[in-house]
């Protein structure tokens, strides 16, 4: 009898063991999906963003409105602001030089 008791004492430990590690993995899951669905979608902001503005500077007519123009039509990117010498517009960093040309972009 003695040894029955240790057997399920021991079996229901395992039991609940397993259920918390199986519970952890599954929030840990959640967690980890969230933030991959989350840089997904900032990746897809800058790809779509990028590729508007390749279409506006190839088109050798790209002022510095069109091309803002064109990265904030191509996602909901709200107003741009200036810092650290670039122009954001969504995930894009925009930097122009005195004539209003494009010379480099960067996402962050």
């Amino acid at each position: 009898m003695n040894k029955s008791k240790l057997f399920i004492i021991l079996l229901v430990v395992a039991l609940i063991a397993s259920n918390i590690w199986s519970a952890y993995r599954t929030l840990d899951l959640g967690v980890t999906l969230t933030y991959q669905e989350a840089s997904l979608k900032e990746s897809q902001q800058a790809l779509s963003q990028a590729l508007a503005i390749i279409k506006v500077v190839g088109a050798k007519n790209g002022t510095r409105e069109t091309i803002i123009g064109a990265a904030q039509n191509a996602w909901n990117a709200g107003e741009p602001f200036e810092k650290d010498g670039y122009l954001w517009v969504g995930r894009l960093g925009l930097r122009f030089n005195s004539n209003g040309h494009l010379i480099e972009a960067i996402t962050g």
